[in-house]
């Protein structure tokens, strides 16, 4: 806190004394090493401001690259069950989703993710598809996730938290590096990187490929992995005023999509993607210390899927035409079906989507005491996918935002946050969510903090379109109708969901223990919550599908409040040994319900209560020593209690059980030359050899091993 307080001194210097020299005061606006190592490291998330921990208006947690390295993670999503209070789970062997505060299926729809402030979240299906991005655990500096609602500050996505994923620049991370790693499910991944200083500035380059053949099942079915990826970061200073970043990415491959069809294990169901963005900041200096900046985001994805056969139509006619399926076969009834429907994919969870994000902010330091943000921010979003929204055209949707924050710890002990953004949307929505927080300090080791936000998620594009209607070959339609069945049908009168959350934070710190306590005690409340819900069809309907019983849309139907408390203990020492160890706990209690409306043709609507869709108790640990010749041991222990997750165990069966995982890591660190090391790692996920089930009751989490080569030089 003291170096910050000097850094906003100096800058008011440099201001006064018109110094010269700008670039001392350009650096000095940004995160530097000093800030990241100080007890309470500086942070951007929480307001778009530099700010410690104590001072920010949120609870964030941090996974730097301490953690990353000591940790037995091999994927990203894996990293966040390090965050009290978020869920992390595999809904296949190579497709995960990670939540905050449950209340989610396969598809996570209330927390914003981003990469370097780009937002890689997915509207087509309301999620991140964690296994296509363009970048791995070796690409991370750090992540930072605001545990709470940070609308106020990301939009309508983060409305029940925010991730932003720091990849390393190429000032931050200067050594050449080549990553391998084999194991379980005959995986292979490798992963080169290149930094690199010319005249112009500095970039850096990582590519790699990873695969793996996935699970075998009892049946002898497996659902494989494959990605190839690359991406470039470069950044250049044409003055000493002005800084030009460029981030550009591509991915492509294959991976199953986690279906689980009549046969458990018998229909994951494989999906080919080919992802690529860019991105370009321009960041200027004004007076010294204020900031504007222009930043712009570009990114397309194409999720594709082999054409279901005729075969599997035949089955799935076959019962409501009252024949067999060699008949409907024979008959031709089956193609013309899938020629009606074209383009029919074996799976849904395909399309082509392309995002523009443009955001302005003008970053200001009115006094010694005060610092605010303003910013205006442009979204367009479109997607194609005629098997979701009934059409061969684009359907798209559009945002606009105005945000602001400010900052003032002019009043003695006391620092002030207020903020508010004002979002637009092209369905016709317009909602204000604003946020206050105060945060005192009780001394040189302690602050508490309270807030209070209101913040609304606007419907998301699936949301506001989803329509899909199975459609009879003309041919045909003079017996059986034009309409098969009214799946879903698109709710054009879909309102924002609504959160009025309290919030106290406590955070206190030892340093003679190298040690520190996060609390977060929070209320979140939760109206016109959107939820599939099932209804029965009007005449005109039934005439025209004989097999629709009931048909289903996204609706205002869910209300729930989520009350708990969170810890973060994390002790760091640089002491011989280095001991470092991460505790976490969070617990939530949640109560409320949604309607899931007229389900099996009945006239009366079926209430799901929401209390079991929330784990009550998670954990996490991370203890790690470094010994003498460079070999560090690390222990994790992960702990999940019993869930009933949407979409994934029916309300007629039980819920998925709690269950104790314990992952070993072991590492060991060669100095080959004074420019290169070799680090050689084994590790063992699932160490006691106890397996449980992830997300779907059948999709077995049994121990897995794998050893990793990272030479740098």
């Amino acid at each position: 806190m003291a170096f910050l307080n000097f850094r906003r001194a100096l800058n008011s210097l440099c201001i006064s004394l018109l110094c010269p020299a700008v670039a001392l005061c350009t650096e000095l606006n940004e995160l530097s090493e000093l800030d990241y190592l100080n007890d309470l490291p500086v942070t951007f998330s929480a307001t778009r401001l530099p700010q410690t921990l104590n001072e920010a208006p949120a609870s964030i947690s941090i996974i730097d690259r301490r953690m990353i390295d000591a940790s037995s993670a091999t994927t990203i999503s894996e990293l966040l069950r390090l965050v009290p209070g978020m869920q992390s789970y595999h809904i296949a062997t190579n497709a995960s989703a990670v939540a905050y505060h449950g209340m989610s299926d396969k598809f996570p729809s209330r927390m914003e993710v981003m990469i370097d402030g780009r937002s890689v979240y997915i509207p087509l299906f309301s999620a991140v598809i964690w296994e296509t991005l363009p970048i791995t655990i070796a690409d991370i500096e750090r992540i930072e996730v605001v545990r709470g609602t940070n609308t106020v500050t990301q939009g309508s996505n983060a409305f029940l938290g925010a991730i932003n994923i720091i990849t390393h620049t190429p000032l931050s991370y200067q050594s050449d590096a080549i990553h391998y790693t084999h194991g379980e499910f005959n995986t292979r991944n490798i992963q080169a990187e290149h930094n690199q200083k010319t005249t112009n500035g500095h970039y850096r380059v990582s590519s790699g490929i990873s695969g793996n053949d996935g699970n075998t099942f009892a049946s002898g079915a497996q659902d494989p992995y494959f990605k190839r990826y690359i991406n470039f970061k470069g950044t250049t200073s044409p003055t000493l005023l002005d800084t030009i970043t460029v981030d550009l990415g591509y991915s492509e491959g294959y991976s199953s999509v986690g279906d689980n069809g009549p046969k458990p294990n018998e229909n994951y169901k494989r999906r080919e993607f080919e992802t690529n963005y860019q991105q370009i900041n321009w960041s200027h200096i004004v007076n010294g210390s204020d900031e504007f900046k222009v930043s712009y985001a570009h990114s397309v994805n194409n999720f594709d899927a082999r054409a279901v056969t005729p075969e599997e139509v035949a089955h799935l006619l076959s019962q409501p035409l009252g024949v067999t399926p060699a008949q409907v076969l024979g008959s031709g009834i089956a193609q013309a079906f899938i020629d009606a429907n074209d383009p029919t994919l074996i799976t849904t969870e395909t399309g082509n989507i392309e995002q523009h994000n443009l955001e302005i902010t003008l970053k200001q330091q009115p006094s010694y005491n005060s610092q605010l943000i303003t910013g205006i921010a442009y979204s367009a979003g479109s997607a194609k996918n005629r098997q979701l929204l009934n059409t061969n055209d684009w359907v798209k949707e559009e945002s606009t935002r105005l945000f602001t924050n400010w900052e003032y710890s002019g009043f003695t002990d006391w620092t002030v946050n207020t903020g508010a953004l004002l979002e637009h949307s092209s369905n016709g929505a317009t909602r204000v969510s604003p946020r206050a927080a105060a945060n005192y300090q009780l001394s040189e080791r302690s602050s508490i903090r309270t807030s209070i936000s209101r913040a609304y998620r606007m419907p998301s594009l699936l949301e506001s379109n989803f329509e899909r209607v199975i459609y009879i070959p003309a041919p045909y339609t003079g017996t059986y109708g034009e309409v098969f069945d009214y799946e879903y049908l698109a709710n054009e009168d879909l309102s924002p969901e609504k959160l009025d959350s309290i919030d106290l934070g406590f955070i206190i710190r030892w340093p003679e223990y190298h040690s520190q306590l996060d609390t977060r005690i929070f209320y979140e409340e939760i109206e016109d919550g959107i939820t599939s819900s099932y209804l029965l069809p009007d005449a005109t309907m039934l005439a025209t599908a004989p097999n629709d019983n009931v048909y289903r849309t996204y609706m205002n139907r869910a209300q729930w409040n989520n009350q708990g408390i969170e810890l973060q203990y994390k002790y760091q020492s640089e002491s011989p040994l280095r001991p470092f160890a991460v505790l976490n706990y969070a617990y939530i209690n949640s109560d409320g319900y949604r309607n899931d409306g007229n389900q099996n043709g009945s006239a009366t609507d079926v209430t799901d209560r929401l209390e079991t869709r929330n784990p009550m108790h998670t954990a996490s640990a991370l203890v790690s020593i470094t010994l003498p010749s460079r070999l560090q041991i690390s222990l994790s222990h992960y702990y999940l209690g019993s869930v009933r997750w949407q979409g994934a165990v029916s309300d007629s069966n039980p819920p998925n059980p709690h269950y104790h995982r314990t992952d070993l890591k072991i590492s060991k660190a060669f100095k080959l030359s004074p420019e290169s090391d070799l680090k050689i790692a084994v590790i063992v996920q699932n160490l006691l050899d106890k397996p449980y089930s992830e997300f779907y009751a059948d999709n077995m989490f049994e121990q897995r091993t794998y050893l990793q080569a990272q030479l740098s030089f």
